[in-house]
Order: structure tokens, then C-alpha cells, then sequence
């Protein structure tokens, strides 16, 4: 059960507005109206992404603003960043591992956005989103909307102008409906596209994929090593045989602000055969921990 003082500094003041969303996120950038929001803890509930999807706005304006709020939400342990065109090294290198008419699936996609740039050069191929957390299901009650993570593991109620945020471990019942996390704008460009549910430790893809790409999600300031070994052990799972995982990593130290690492699928292993720009996890792939696996 969360302390009272976790639950204090989870709610607040709460308008869900794509108007004031705009106003929130440039304050942000001050240094001085940041303090002030932080100290009032302004919240957004997961309604807000629903307004922004209903508005009138340009589609490049609702994009710009579902992912502005989505990296206030969390999934599980991490923060949903995300950022159009992210990653173009590892999306070139791994467009050319997926014949023609292949599967190309990206896992922690937050929003979508960030696969734009391999949605639009997947020249044949078929790509799949996923996520932890593909939606935001929510029940109606007297007082008003309560919104869980899809793991049940995140409560909170909405009721008026204030964002109530217990994040207990209370699964809910059938749900009145769920707010997607798809961006409107991946939505209008690409009609087809979907986000699905997808837990990297335990999930595993409806179909084997030729290609999956697992972008700022594995790294060492969210996972430990014991973890980052389980996700490549179950992610194996959902690859064919000679099938290739991308883990990329965008960051300023690196050369072009991105490095990734291909591991290919030989049985059991998992092993590394290219990497760019010297990944963190480089020293971790080649340790003796992680020599069953990738040795």
C-alpha cells in the first residue's frame, strides 16, 4: 500500500486540456515556472491523450502534443518517452536483416511516434508496435474516471479538476473502455497501424518476427544486468530462427547521439554479431555472465 506522502505527491490540480497541455509543456522549458508547476504538482490524467486524439488541431500539432504528454506517464518502472525519427542508424541497419513481405516488430514503441521513420522506409515489410502499456483501460463511476495500467499495477480517479493517484495494485473489472496510446498522428499517416500489449520479460509476439527492435528500454539506468539478460531470453522467444534483435540506446554521448548492438538467434543463443557506436551493454553482451546466452 503506497504512503499517504506517495499518494500527496502523485495528485494534484488537474485540466485536462490540449490548450493548457501547450501552456504546461513550453513552462516546463523555464527554470523558474517549472518550479512553480512542480510545487502546485499540475497533473494531466491519461484523458488528456483522448481530448488531444478528439481536437481539431492539425494532425502534426495533435502528434506533437500526445507526445509531449505521454512522457509525463509512466509504464511499469520507466518513464513513456518518445520522439519522432529517433533512431535512423539502427532503423537502416536493421531494414536491411527483413526480406521482402517480412515481419519487422518494434518493442517499448511508447506512442508510436518514434517508428515513423521505419514505418515509412519499411519498403514491403510488415511492422508491429508494442508496448507495456498500449492503453490506458478505465472505468466509470459516480465519482468519476479511474484509470489503471493494463497491469493493474496504477490507480488513479479523475473526478472534476483534481487527479487523484493512489498507485495501488487494484486490477479492475470489466472496463467501461480504454484510451489508446497510439499517436493520431501514426494513426493518420498509417491506417493500419496498431499498438500492442507486450511485456519484454514474460509476453511474447502473436507471430515470430524477423526483426525486432527494442529502443531505449534496455539499458542500465532502467534495468540490471540479471533483468536486461531475462528480456533477452524471453525476446528470443519471439524471433525466428536467424532472426535479428536490434537494441539501440539514444544518447548525447555517443557519436550521432545513437549506438546500437544486433544479436541474431542461433537456437538457444542469442549472438552478438554487430554492433555501432559502443553500447553500454557491449561489455555485458561479452562477460562471462552472459556467455550462456550469447557465447
Amino acid at each position: 500500500m503506497p504512503s499517504l506522502l506517495k499518494i500527496f505527491l502523485r495528485s494534484g490540480p488537474c485540466w485536462d486540456s490540449p490548450a493548457f497541455l501547450r501552456f504546461y509543456l513550453a513552462a516546463l522549458r523555464n527554470p523558474p515556472a517549472r518550479l512553480l508547476l512542480l510545487a502546485l504538482r499540475v497533473k494531466f490524467s491519461p484523458q488528456v491523450l483522448e481530448n488531444i486524439r478528439r481536437s481539431g488541431l492539425p494532425a502534426e500539432e495533435k502528434g506533437r502534443l500526445f507526445s509531449g504528454a505521454m512522457n509525463l506517464f509512466r509504464a511499469g518502472g520507466a518513464y513513456k518517452t518518445t520522439a519522432p525519427f529517433r533512431s535512423p542508424l539502427t532503423d537502416s541497419a536493421m531494414l536491411g536483416k527483413v526480406p521482402p513481405g517480412g515481419l519487422l516488430a518494434e518493442t517499448g514503441a511508447s506512442d508510436g511516434s518514434s517508428s515513423l521513420g521505419l514505418l515509412e522506409a519499411a519498403r514491403g515489410a510488415e511492422v508491429m508496435l508494442t508496448d507495456l502499456q498500449a492503453s490506458f483501460p478505465y472505468r466509470d463511476t459516480a465519482l468519476g474516471r479511474v484509470f489503471y495500467n493494463t497491469d493493474g499495477r496504477y490507480t488513479a480517479l479523475k473526478t472534476l479538476c483534481l487527479y487523484l493517484c493512489s498507485g495501488g495494485a487494484s486490477s479492475p473489472a470489466a472496463a467501461d473502455g480504454e484510451i489508446s496510446l497510439l499517436n493520431p498522428l501514426v494513426e493518420e499517416k498509417f491506417p493500419a497501424a496498431r499498438l500492442l500489449p507486450l511485456d519484454i520479460f514474460s509476453g511474447e509476439l502473436e507471430r515470430k518476427a524477423d526483426a525486432l527492435k527494442c529502443a531505449n528500454v534496455l539499458n542500465l539506468e532502467y534495468f540490471t544486468a540479471g533483468e536486461i539478460k531475462r528480456a533477452l531470453q524471453n525476446l528470443r522467444r519471439s524471433l525466428k530462427e536467424g532472426g535479428w534483435l536490434f537494441i539501440c540506446h539514444n544518447n548525447a554521448r555517443y557519436k550521432d547521439g545513437e549506438a546500437w548492438v544486433a544479436l541474431q538467434r542461433s537456437g538457444e543463443k542469442m549472438r552478438l554479431k554487430e554492433e555501432a557506436n559502443g553500447h553500454e551493454l557491449l561489455p555485458l553482451l561479452r562477460s562471462t555472465d552472459f556467455s550462456d546466452l550469447t557465447g
